[in-house]
């Protein structure tokens, strides 16, 4: 660990396996505090150096930055495992901003000095994050909401692979061109996607500090990673928003052309410092010197790493066309794993349901039906599936999307600003449009199952329970995590329905409610109690849950919500028209109608079968008694 002090350090002797300098400077500006570090370091195949510096900046009194380099002094060790830089940037709001960037950071390096041989980059990566992130989790437990952004990158044999939760940024850049590697996790970056804001405009917005993904508000978190091949002279840059944000990328390009690594990193601070930067200045340059082009061992078929028998795991070739590089996650009822598809280069998302749901009908079912509908659709907001003629055991092959769910957009901004819901709302219709028009209705739409991509488009995901014309019926015969979910389902799917394209929409009002409110349709203490709310009332007027909403998007709400379904839109292109156009709409005073949910009526109406049920078990215990007297 590098700490900065008043004392000059020894130099470190030739002996130690490092060749350069460590220097330690203190800033004499009152409210900045600088380090710098050079180390030149070799790993596998590659040579690098790095300089680094922090300042508090002219605004704030502490820095909350935290920043690492690090690679064993033994040459082996360094062939093995490589050299690593880690950036974390506190996020000051909570107070405790410093103890997160640091404790992250720390975590993430001791994990990272603990690789064993053979170990993947991404492995590796996955460790630090978990460990992070359950590490500053446990620590807020007893000290407060903390949390911080993270962003790593591990040098190792010709590549670097960087990885990233929260806004600060990694840039790479090569023969004069400077190309990004990290796409911010902030809610102005969702913005400028979707088409809401200019880019231009993205600095001086009130959402600009507003993170969507961050280490230590939950005990997990959900990172970004990429992995670039380097060349000799190749240059990766990484540093926090108070950087960025008072240098164009033109000038971070010129700076670093320019001027020696150090030298760049001075006037990069002393420009953000320059223009009152509202926040902490933090930058890391890694300098490329050698990078000798090697051959990584090559995937095989058999058996896979860290993976239980009969799983995909990272290592395994499935049917001798997908690499299997990463496992994204693992549910009850099937892994998701990241591969190479050796046919096309592309990267693919690979579905394969666990065994005991190969073994089970109704869950094998419903992954058979996911595949068949997904190859019937072909639309750029829906989920595009990938046909494979022959396969040795179940799977669907799906593209690899790099974004977030609007479930976790939700965890971090409620309610979203109206235009911006609008516009998500807008995007869902039209892929429902499509959908409808041939044939199919998902059944299931929620919030996570609508992916935001960072290209800003969208995506409809998880088609497990859609029906299209020519299935068989499903009807609800009690709650499954099958069969829907209770906080977005239409009323009629909880009678057993079959439901139509309406019943989508209905969901998907239920989804604008919660963006434009930032609460739930219906609350209850469990599943049957939110289902009997939307059977026998109406959710709570919009503007009352949120006075800031037009009386306009109430009116699209809670028509797109009304319990009959002839009551709704007729279809998904009739409520984007009102979503795109507000003068279409047309006000009839829906939200003075509501009423609210009678849960007595259905306790009662149930009463009945409740006594059947009781006397059909008392007559047939009798029944039993009777017989076995009689022998």
């Amino acid at each position: 660990m590098l700490l900065y002090n008043d004392k000059t350090p020894a130099r470190p002797s030739p002996a130690d396996g490092r060749a350069g300098r460590i220097w330690f400077k203190k800033s004499e500006m009152p409210l900045a505090s600088f380090f710098s570090v050079q180390l030149p370091l070799c790993c596998a195949l590659m040579k690098v150096k790095c300089h680094q510096l922090s300042s508090a900046g002219s605004v704030r009194d502490r820095n909350e930055d935290f920043l690492l380099f690090w690679e064993p002094e033994e040459y082996e060790r360094r062939q093995e495992t490589g050299s690593v830089a880690i950036l974390a940037d506190g996020v000051g709001g909570e107070g405790n901003g410093d103890a997160a960037s640091r404790l992250a950071a720390e975590t993430a390096l001791s994990v990272f000095r603990e690789r064993k041989p053979g170990t993947s980059a991404n492995d590796t990566i996955r460790r630090m994050f978990d460990a992070a992130a359950a590490q500053v989790f446990q620590a807020a437990q007893q000290k407060g909401r903390m949390a911080t952004t993270l962003l790593v990158s591990v040098f190792h044999r010709d590549k670097v692979t960087v990885a990233h939760v929260g806004d600060s940024r990694a840039y790479l850049i090569r023969a004069g061109r400077l190309k990004r590697l990290t796409t911010d996790h902030s809610y102005t970056a969702l913005q400028v996607k979707l088409g809401l804001l200019l880019e231009r405009n993205a600095m001086t917005s009130p959402h600009r500090s507003t993170l969507t993904r961050s280490v230590g508000y939950e005990p997990i978190c959900h990172f970004d990673l990429t992995t670039e091949t380097l060349m000799p002279g190749d240059i990766v840059l990484q540093c926090t928003d108070g950087l960025y944000g008072c240098n164009l990328d033109e000038e971070i390009l010129d700076a670093v052309v320019k001027y020696h690594p150090g030298e760049a990193c001075k006037r990069l601070i002393a420009l953000a410092e320059k223009r009152q930067a509202s926040d902490n200045v933090s930058v890391q340059i890694v300098q490329v010197w050698d990078a000798e082009r090697s051959e990584a061992p090559s995937a095989v078929a058999g058996p896979a790493r860290n993976a239980s028998p009969g799983e995909l795991g990272v290592g395994q070739v499935l049917d001798e066309r997908f690499e299997i590089t990463d496992l994204i996650a693992k549910s009850g009822m099937a892994s998701l794993v990241k591969a190479n598809d050796r046919v096309s280069g592309a990267e693919v998302a690979i579905k394969a349901p666990l065994l005991q749901i190969e073994s089970d009908p109704a869950g094998f079912d419903r992954f058979r039906r996911e595949e068949e509908i997904g190859l019937q659709l072909n639309h750029p907001y829906i989920l595009k599936v990938i046909p494979v003629e022959k396969k040795s055991r179940p799977y669907l092959v799906t593209e690899y999307l790099r974004g977030q769910t609007l479930n976790e957009l939700l965890k971090c901004v409620r309610p979203l600003p109206e235009p911006d819901a609008v516009k998500i709302a807008s995007r869902i219709c039209e892929a429902l449009e499509y959908m409808h028009r041939h044939g199919v209705v998902h059944r299931d739409l929620k919030p996570q199952n609508i992916m935001l991509c960072n290209d800003g488009s969208i995506r409809i995901m998880d088609f497990g329970i859609a029906r299209a014309q020519s299935s068989r019926r499903l009807t609800f015969v009690g709650f499954t995590p099958a069969m829907g979910t209770p906080d977005y389902m239409a009323p009629e799917q909880v009678k057993g329905s079959r439901g139509d394209a309406r019943t989508d929409l209905y969901s998907l009002g239920a989804i604008l409610y919660e963006m434009a409110t930032g609460e739930l349709p219906f609350g209850g203490d469990s599943a049957y109690v939110i289902m009997n709310a939307r059977v026998t009332g109406d959710p709570v007027a919009p503007r009352k849950a949120n006075p800031k909403l037009t009386p306009v998007l109430e009116e699209i709400i809670l028509h797109a919500m009304e319990r009959d379904p002839k009551r709704r839109y007729a279809s998904a292109a009739q409520m984007q028209g009102e979503l795109d156009d507000y003068e279409r709409v047309e006000m009839t005073g829906r939200c003075s109608r509501l009423q609210a949910p009678q849960i007595w009526r259905s306790r009662f109406r149930m009463l009945p079968m409740v006594i059947g049920f009781v006397l059909l078990q008392v007559i047939l215990f009798l029944l039993l008694l009777l017989y076995f007297r009689k022998r």
